[in-house]
């Protein structure tokens, strides 16, 4: 099956990635690019960094600056004229519709999640009971979410469907988001996503003790095709992407210890069986 064409904002990350390696290979920082151009430097590093658009005018003055071959340039203003499209997100907030695009255009998702479960494994029950606690969402805007967030699933199942490695903390299992009945059918849910064969499951129990994550969740997005990795970081009304090696280096290697302090898959799978049984 052709994969569907990349998301705009997918696509302004390559762009972005594109033009930095240009603006290195002629030698100029950011301050001396933005200088010649009567721009601040923040705007180039939102550029390169694919949080900014670029007008085609624009795009043709960096081409000219930088003189790269011709086949180059064609490609380049192809990108520039996809990443200016609009793209859809459904109803989330404005500072979280970047990951949406990159979510959705991933080829693996790495995700610790310590006390909740994460939003692509809820069931529509449970992320109606943790969507109706928010208050950046309005409540006319709850069911709308909800939906989204179910579609949003659908990476997981779909026929190109993404590789996905959750790791999730024991106190998900046990908290009664939305009550008895919706955790749990929502761990019943649990079991079924982690006989996927594109999904590794595995629980942190509390028997693991202290970790570098204690007290955070992340995110890590990989884009094979551009060679491109990302953590992604978010709170209550705000959201970070990092692409830097100094950056994705620690998550990758904290992520990794994680998968290693967890429960195996088949264990895990035990410990969602007990947590049903338990509920049950």
């Amino acid at each position: 099956m052709t994969r569907p064409a990349r998301s705009p904002k997918v696509v302004r990350v390559q762009l972005g990635r594109e033009l930095r390696a240009l603006r290195e290979v002629a030698g100029l920082s950011r301050e001396e690019l933005a200088e010649r151009f009567g721009w601040h430097a923040s705007k180039v590093s939102r550029i390169e960094q694919g949080h900014a658009t670029v007008a085609a005018d624009e795009l043709t003055n960096l081409l000219a600056l930088f003189g790269p071959p011709e086949d180059a340039v064609e490609r380049i203003r192809r990108l520039g004229q996809e990443a200016r499209k609009r793209g859809t997100y459904g109803k989330v907030p404005d500072w979280a519709r970047g990951y949406i695009g990159m979510e959705a255009d991933a080829d693996r998702l790495r995700i610790y999640e310590a006390e909740l479960v994460h939003g692509l494994l809820q069931t529509e029950s449970y992320a109606k009971a943790v969507l109706s606690t928010s208050v950046v969402v309005a409540p006319a805007d709850i069911d709308r979410s909800v939906q989204n967030r179910m579609q949003r699933a659908e990476l997981l199942t779909r026929e190109n469907a993404l590789e996905a490695h959750f790791v999730l903390g024991e106190a998900a299992l046990h908290r009664e988001v939305g009550g008895r009945a919706v955790l749990l059918d929502q761990l019943h849910h649990l079991r079924k996503i982690a006989a996927l064969p594109n999904v590794t499951f595995q629980v942190l129990t509390f028997a693991a003790g202290e970790h570098a994550s204690l007290g955070t969740g992340f995110t890590l997005l990989d884009l094979f095709d551009i060679g491109a990795t990302y953590v992604y970081l978010e709170d209550l009304t705000s959201s970070d992407f990092w692409d830097k090696r100094s950056h994705t280096d620690v998550y990758e290697m904290v992520f990794s210890r994680l998968c290693a302090s967890a429960l195996g898959e088949r264990e895990t799978l035990a410990v969602l069986d007990k947590a049903i049984a338990r509920l049950s």
